[in-house]
């Protein structure tokens, strides 16, 4: 955007055929970045604009320019919307994988399947804000969290989610073998980052197992989930004990 607002302040910004476009509710679909830059260098400049343009072309349009998802969701929290639908659809891999976590699976969306999937899922923008809040308290990766808290909100027990959030965020009233204070050290003793793609699996599988636990009203003395061939110096979210085995990844009930 820096060399657009240096051409609107030298007067060398040219009228060209790409328009700046709306679609038929009036939403920005494409010229976020010259509009921006219009404002930032508070210049005239001439632009054609279209009004009514077809919303679905907006997770195709310039995607050639090396964009990220992230930059088409507009939405607050966009990040971890974005990391939350890949672990839905990890999830949904799992599920038609008998339950086996899949030898290697592909957490980034392009444009546009992300946007169709924030469409079908929009529990993740409903909990985005609450699963931020929660990193902050207890340092739970929010992406994780929010896959969780999506599928919760259509499972079995959606009434006990707000108790799960409240607790998560205070750390109050909570007994000695509560999942929720399992998960909760769960997050302060995590300071690796998320990008191995074993570590994203294990923080998953001890969520829902958290989750599940606090739907069933069921105390939980250890919170891991084990994963095959790992050592567990490999695994920062591991802990002592894990038998080293494969295991299932549990559904969110």
């Amino acid at each position: 955007m820096a060399s657009l607002v240096a051409a609107m302040l030298a007067g060398e910004y040219l009228l060209t055929h790409q328009p700046i476009a709306f679609d038929a509710l009036g939403r920005l679909i494409d010229g976020q970045h010259r509009l921006a830059a219009v404002v930032q260098s508070g210049v005239t400049v001439q632009m054609w604009v279209i009004i009514g343009a077809d919303p679905d072309t907006f997770g195709v349009v310039d995607t050639g320019l090396a964009r990220r998802p992230t930059q088409f969701l507009r939405v607050k929290h966009s990040n971890s919307i974005h990391g939350a639908l890949g672990m839905i659809r990890f999830a949904e891999a799992c599920r038609a994988n008998d339950g086996q976590v899949p030898d290697s699976f592909q957490f980034a969306m392009d444009v546009k399947p992300c946007l169709d999937m924030l469409s079908d899922w929009p529990e993740v923008q409903d909990y985005a804000q609450a699963a931020d809040r929660i990193f902050r308290a207890c340092r739970l990766p929010p992406a994780p969290l929010l896959a969780v808290l999506a599928q919760a909100a259509r499972g079995s027990c959606p009434e006990k989610l707000g108790l799960f959030l409240e607790r998560l965020k205070s750390g109050a009233e909570l007994a000695s073998n509560s999942p929720i204070l399992a998960l909760r050290r769960r997050g302060m003793e995590h300071r690796a980052g998320m990008r191995a793609f074993k570590d994203r699996v294990a923080m998953y599988g001890v969520m829902v197992k958290a989750w599940n636990a606090h739907a069933r009203d069921v105390g939980i003395s250890c919170l891991k989930f084990t994963f095959h061939d790992v050592d567990e110096s490999e695994l920062p979210v591991q802990r002592k004990g894990s038998t080293g085995l494969r295991e299932r990844m549990p559904e969110v009930i």
